[in-house]
């Protein structure tokens, strides 16, 4: 029996997939368990493996087509079996999807219940939205997706074609000045959401303060290229950082919170998150533990999970289970910066680049490398005495590398 390939659920917060590439054709061979293809979802990519042995039978949506989680796009089946496309189609035409919408065309008077499955249309979620924004009527459009789905591609050809009708509401033609439209990917469109929602709903406060770096400097001197002989990865200022967050975090527990509700949840984890920079957004893939690891484990799973990051291969749950993040702009010459928070995040550490600056120690004027920092965290959860008592115990660790060590 054919075995149908699915959108899988990756997150509470998902609710359509991009598709990025199919790995296999119609009529290759395929294992249990290989990946046929490469979604984009709104943290992740992600490979979809074939859930059963045999050949592609139907490929159901082309690279660049948004599917909602559910929604079908392959069947595999066995080399001697015929599958109907059309069976199929109208599988998917029935199914209760949100997103879709009725025709133009009235029913008959005294008829009841939903229309039949070629009167409906199917949209896509980024489609819907831009037909809404733009004044559209979608009964217009003509859908190229599988089952006449309309997709975000139609609406913008119809925009570019001649117009038969709208519905109320001013289409705004594109200023000539602009050079290029941009679209927005998944990921960057949920990195605008969930940014501008944490902005809006969690009032942030910022404490800065500066960091004397001689002592980290030193201890990353004496540590040499390598964390140990088992772990094989250079230490870097952000693995220091990691770790003296890690440990501070012990003493300041309401930093490693989250709002529920009513209530605080202390999280019984510290896993420190680094936000890493991708070609078009950005992710925090966190440490498990981070507070009850060496510096070398560190360095060695920063590492792999950096890289991995940029490689769109890191499991959800390595982005999702962060109790507190750092985002470390130093690298790009930057000196000082604030941050929004990464929700249900309490707390984010912004560390710019180190200086050498003149500072006075003991009466006289001399040179030392400084780092400036900046601390965000949530009003509702932690206050400004607690944000600067830990601000004190991490800087206090970073400036005594005994303490760090």
């Amino acid at each position: 029996m054919a075995a149908e390939v699915t959108i899988p659920n990756l997150g509470y917060t998902m609710t359509v997939a991009k598709i990025l590439k199919w790995l296999k054709s119609v009529g290759d061979p395929v294992k249990a368990g290989e990946i046929l293809l490469e979604i984009e979802t709104d943290k992740v990519n992600y490979g979809i493996e074939s859930p059963a042995g045999g050949v592609v039978k139907l490929i159901l949506v082309q690279p660049g087509d948004e599917v909602p989680v559910g929604g079908l796009v392959a069947v595999v089946g066995t080399a001697d079996e015929i599958v109907d496309a059309r069976h199929y189609a109208k599988k998917e035409a029935e199914k209760p999807i949100p997103e879709a919408v009725q025709s133009a065309r009235p029913k008959e008077a005294g008829s009841s219940g939903p229309p039949p499955a070629e009167e409906r249309r199917f949209v896509s979620p980024l489609a819907k939205r831009m037909a809404r924004e733009k004044g559209i009527d979608l009964s217009l459009v003509s859908g190229s997706g599988y089952g006449g789905r309309v997709k975000m591609a139609d609406v913008e050809r119809y925009l570019g074609g001649p117009k038969e009708k709208k519905i109320e509401g001013p289409l705004l033609p594109q200023p000539p000045e602009i050079a290029e439209v941009i679209p927005l990917t998944t990921m960057r469109r949920k990195i605008a959401q969930r940014l501008a929602q944490s902005f809006h709903e969690a009032p942030h406060f910022n404490l800065c303060t500066e960091v004397d770096m001689t002592e980290v400097k030193r201890a990353l001197a004496g540590l040499g290229e390598k964390g140990g002989p088992d772990e094989g990865a250079k230490i870097s200022i952000s693995d220091i950082f990691i770790k003296a967050v890690a440990l501070t975090l012990r003493g300041h527990p309401r930093l490693n919170s989250r709002l529920n509700g009513d209530r605080i949840e202390i999280m019984r984890r510290i896993n420190v998150g680094l936000a890493v920079a991708l070609e078009d957004g950005l992710i925090v893939p966190a440490i498990e533990k981070a507070d009850e690891k060496r510096l070398g484990q560190i360095a060695k799973e920063r590492k792999d999970l950096t890289e991995r990051a940029r490689q769109g291969r890191l499991a959800l749950s390595e982005i999702e289970r962060g109790t507190f993040t750092i985002s470390n702009l130093g690298m790009y010459d930057i000196i000082f910066f604030t941050s929004i928070l990464n929700p249900p995040q309490s707390g984010i550490l912004s560390i710019g680049k180190t200086m050498d600056r003149p500072v006075v120690r003991d009466g006289a004027v001399v040179i030392r490398p400084i780092l400036e920092m900046s601390l965000a965290v949530d009003h509702r959860i932690v206050d400004g005495a607690m944000g600067a008592n830990f601000l004190q115990d991490l800087k206090l660790g970073l400036e005594n590398s005994v303490l760090l060590m």
